[in-house]
């Protein structure tokens, strides 16, 4: 059930990001050549989001939360080289953990981590 639930999160915020949230916090920051990744968040949600792609260029999308099942996808920059992703980082029993993000594309590998805890509202 744990798979399934984080597999369900993962779906519903799979929908592409048209852009950052502004006044969300940077959690996390990477960079390399002319590309960027840049975590935001607000305590519930989180918004993984890279630039400097290509435009259409292939990349792989790698996100590793603790004992779950690791998200491993092929993903497609937009025309201006992005790529965005929301997420929620949770985990059935624990009250917090490390989220670790790797981007990769055929100009730039990018790599960031972040520790969450459970929102309480």
């Amino acid at each position: 059930m744990r798979k399934t639930l984080s597999l369900i999160a993962a779906l519903t915020l799979a929908a592409p990001a048209a852009a950052m949230v502004d006044d969300w916090p940077v959690l996390a920051e990477a960079s390399d050549a002319d590309c960027a990744l840049t975590v935001t968040g607000n305590g519930r949600y989180v918004l993984i989001a890279a630039e400097g792609l290509g435009e259409g260029s292939a990349a792989r999308y790698q996100l590793r939360n603790g004992d779950m099942t690791p998200i491993d996808w092929s993903v497609r920059a937009d025309a201006a080289g992005r790529f965005a992703r929301y997420y929620i980082p949770f985990r059935w029993g624990q009250r917090g953990g490390t989220v670790q993000i790797v981007v990769t594309s055929e100009t730039c590998s990018l790599s960031a981590s972040f520790p969450w805890q459970r929102y309480t509202g």
